[in-house]
């Protein structure tokens, strides 16, 4: 679970830069109106990353976890493209690049890049927001075969 804190509306009025700096900083700030939950305060880039990943999962056969397909990878150009064609949406270049790296069909570097982030600040985005991370082969066949010249 990742870290939260509860303010009342009223306190939120009072400290909204230091509420918001909090959110920056990876804590989500939930807004709770007569000890009822109104709304959550969250970093862009996890509410972008979040909702990229249930856009993910709302899509029919995912995941295409195949092992006879071969990935295909993600081009900086294509991404530019679908973002340019949906009128400079940045959502949409994150769920492509978020989609690709969940099929596997990119490593978390690349999504990195494409997204202009950190690899180790994304890594640590899905480790804090809970989301699956694919940081290496999941079969010892696999591994073995990433090598194509034994040890010296």
């Amino acid at each position: 679970m990742f870290p939260h804190n509860t303010i009342s509306r009223t306190e939120l009025a009072r400290s909204t830069r230091q509420a918001i700096e909090q959110a920056r900083r990876g804590q989500t700030i939930l807004v709770e109106s007569y000890g009822e939950e109104q709304v959550a305060i969250v970093d862009v880039l996890d509410y972008r990353l979040l909702r990229a990943v249930a856009t993910y999962r709302l899509q029919p056969g995912t995941p295409a976890q195949d092992a006879n397909v071969i990935p295909q990878g993600l081009t900086e150009e294509s991404s530019a493209a679908l973002q340019n064609a949906a009128d400079a949406d940045p959502q949409i270049a994150w769920d492509l690049v978020v989609a690709a790296y969940l099929d596997s069909q990119i490593s978390l570097g690349r999504a990195a890049v494409l997204l202009k982030q950190q690899r180790f600040e994304l890594q640590a985005r899905f480790n804090r927001l809970g989301l699956p991370l694919h940081l290496g082969p999941t079969a010892v066949a696999e591994g073995k075969a990433e090598f194509t010249e034994p040890f010296l």
